[in-house]
């Protein structure tokens, strides 16, 4: 179902909008968390939890993933989704995607590993530096030059509904901060548990809607983009979507990280303008070398495994 749903602009036509059901239990029964900011409204499910944006924006999502700026351009300045820089979050992500991909090869040594939204290939690298065989999917073409080119790593053009892929092919598929962005996570659950081999494994990351900072936060959780995220998951909505599609032995945990106080200055100034002043004179009377100190730190995110159990329907 399309609707219109007005941004105010005058003169200016209202985006096309569309409602879709729980992607969880189909149902139609929801309440709302988030009025709709023109980019779409957030609800959540009143029969099993499933919080997601409804009506949203008609435009398929996938297309923005495309773009060369979607990695390297600043939300602030430009209005639109993507990163301000995802190369200037190396320092950040690469010993992270270190950490996860030495712990993936302790349980599965030697796999045959896909990612989903392999970005610049920070985990791949690292996953073939753990000594699995890594593979990507990407739509960038930006970030598929610098995979192919630069790593030398397998990758694939475009994204997870149009992959073909034979089933049975891999021992690991993983997904980092991706599965909120599809616009029908359980048919992609449903299609990668065809690809991978009976017993193979599943790794998400996710922002976790039930964590402490994201009820704290309230409606003002950052995590909350509908133009970006489609999906806001918490431990038993992923859990019993993961269930649904034929994975079992699910394991939901925080997934931490470690960040130079200098980043987390930066992303209280992005996304909490209120706060701006006050971080501001915070960082300016930092010490340097305090602000490259790096400490550990847990907004949200949580870290999920599961395993196929046999063949979806």
């Amino acid at each position: 179902m399309t609707e219109e749903l007005s941004t105010g602009g005058a003169g200016i036509a209202p985006p096309a909008m569309r409602s879709v059901p729980c992607n969880l239990c189909g149902a139609n029964d929801v309440r709302t968390i988030r009025e709709s900011t023109g980019e779409g409204r957030i609800v959540q499910c009143r029969r099993c939890g499933l919080a997601y944006v409804s009506p949203r924006l008609s435009h398929d999502p996938r297309f923005q993933y495309e773009s060369d700026e979607y990695h390297e351009k600043s939300q602030l300045a430009t209005g639109r989704p993507g990163y301000t820089s995802y190369s200037s979050d190396y320092p950040v992500l690469y010993p992270y995607f270190g950490r996860v991909a030495q712990e993936i090869a302790k349980i599965k040594p030697g796999a045959r590993i896909l990612e989903i939204g392999a970005a610049s290939g920070y985990f791949l690298d690292q996953a073939r530096r753990a000594g699995m065989r890594p593979e990507g999917i990407e739509p960038s073409k930006a970030c598929q030059r610098i995979i192919r080119d630069e790593l030398r790593l397998p990758v694939v053009a475009g994204s997870l509904e149009e992959a073909a892929v034979d089933p049975g092919t891999y021992d690991v598929i993983a997904l980092f901060q991706t599965i909120e962005h599809l616009d029908d996570p359980r048919g992609g659950l449903m299609r990668m548990a065809r690809w991978l081999k009976p017993g193979g494994l599943i790794v998400i990351t996710t922002p976790n809607r039930g964590a402490w900072f994201s009820r704290l936060m309230g409606k003002r959780w950052f995590e909350y983009k509908p133009r970006e995220h489609l999906y806001y998951f918490d431990a038993e909505t992923i859990s019993k979507m993961l269930e649904a599609v034929g994975f079992d032995r699910i394991v939901v945990r925080r997934d931490p990280n470690r960040y130079p106080v200098s980043f987390i200055f930066e992303r209280l100034r992005r996304y909490y303008p209120p706060l701006r002043p006050i971080v501001g004179l915070v960082e300016k009377i930092t010490p340097s070398r305090v602000k490259h100190w790096s400490i550990p730190l847990h907004y949200g995110s949580m870290k999920v495994m599961a395993y196929r159990a046999g063949i979806t329907q």
